[in-house]
């Protein structure tokens, strides 16, 4: 689905810019175009590498900002783990019910809030489950020293969970600014547009390179748009460290209930 949606979208880039070339070619003469075209060669410089500026800028900001929502998915996911092992300190129906709310939130995360985060939204059912996890640890009283520690490692691997669920939130509902879209999609037009009054003598020559240029950015486009919001769209974050976390509690619960 992904590279069909880039096709297309190429592809449509691709037949606007060529019928605006041709559009300009049956409407201005060649000699017209060939008279101007060293100040517009000159201008076309100018405006095609601050186009590239813009256009690589923009993407390393929007492939930066995936990386950082998805190690906070991975930092999450880990402190989760961390809990679910750490549990073990407490004795066994204390533990049982630490491990059942851990899985449960693992649970709700994969199945409620991802679906969710592609929309921007948060999952109430996530929610409640994170508020039964801060009950649970808030409720216990530990018995001696050696669960005590454990107990205060446990509470600052809560307090990492909370913090990286809230940026992992907050990530879900970042996007790039509408006034930056703006500037991207009328600097392609220009930059497509220029294009169109060099004086080619040859159609099919300007053809070429109007195709390969408004490819190119309309590839580097869709791109962008496809990094905009790590939980949605063709490129995105997906729940799979939380999977492996609930694959991990799995193991561990078998491992010791072995004899």
């Amino acid at each position: 689905m992904g590279w069909l949606s880039a096709l297309l979208f190429v592809l449509a880039a691709v037949l606007v810019s060529l019928g605006g070339m041709v559009g300009v070619r049956r409407s201005v003469q060649l000699s017209t175009l060939e008279a101007h075209k060293e100040v517009a060669g000159f201008v076309y410089a100018v405006v095609g590498v601050l186009y590239a500026v813009l256009l690589a800028f923009v993407v390393i900001v929007a492939w930066e900002a995936q990386g950082e929502a998805r190690t906070r998915v991975d930092r999450e996911a880990n402190a989760l783990a961390d809990l679910y092992r750490g549990a073990r300190a407490f004795p066994a129906e204390t533990r049982a019910t630490l491990r059942g709310d851990l899985r449960g939130y693992a649970e709700a995360v994969v199945t409620r809030e991802w679906p969710a985060l592609g929309r921007g939204q948060a999952s109430p059912e996530t929610q409640r489950a994170y508020d039964r996890l801060w009950e649970a640890y808030l409720g216990l009283q530990p018995r001696t020293g050696y669960e005590n520690v454990w107990y205060t490692q446990a509470l600052e691997r809560l307090n990492d969970l909370g913090d990286e669920r809230r940026l992992r939130l907050l990530s879900g509902r970042s996007h790039l600014p509408g006034l930056m879209w703006g500037v991207l999609w009328v600097g392609a037009v220009v930059t497509v547009a220029f294009s169109y009054f060099f004086g080619v003598r040859s159609v099919w020559s300007q053809g070429l390179m109007v195709l390969a240029l408004s490819g190119t950015i309309a590839l580097i486009l869709f791109l962008v748009l496809a990094l905009d919001r790590p939980f949605s769209g063709v490129i995105q974050v997906g729940p799979e460290a939380f999977e492996q976390v609930i694959t991990i509690f799995d193991r561990v619960a078998r491992a010791e209930a072995a004899p």
